[in-house]
């Protein structure tokens, strides 16, 4: 859960889908102040594995797809991008920390 360490309330979950490398500053909704993302390796780790699992496992389910024309590995592979966006979701939220920004 993502808290606003200047007036303790807490921020929406959406919000850590719209930080960048580029844009790394989020409004608290309540007391308006900026908050700047602290620990930016472990949201580049987080997109790194996910993309790196998420890559892996679909290209093998493709390739089996276009091997066999089964429509499960269709399904699958629709799945597996669910799976892999709401995990990388989850992990950014628990885990990505706040600062406020100064001047």
């Amino acid at each position: 859960m993502i808290t606003c360490p200047k007036c303790g309330n807490r921020i929406p979950a959406r919000m850590p889908l719209f930080l960048t490398r580029f844009n790394t500053t989020i409004t608290c909704t309540t007391c308006a102040s900026k908050l700047q993302w602290k620990n930016k390796r472990t949201g580049s780790l987080i997109g790194g594995v996910g993309g790196g699992v998420g890559g892996g496992f679909g290209t093998l389910l493709l390739i089996n797809w276009s091997q066999t024309g089964n429509v499960v590995y269709l399904i699958l592979f629709a799945g597996l991008l669910a799976t892999v966006f709401f995990a990388a979701w989850v992990a950014m939220v628990k885990f990505t920390r706040f600062e406020q920004v100064t001047a």
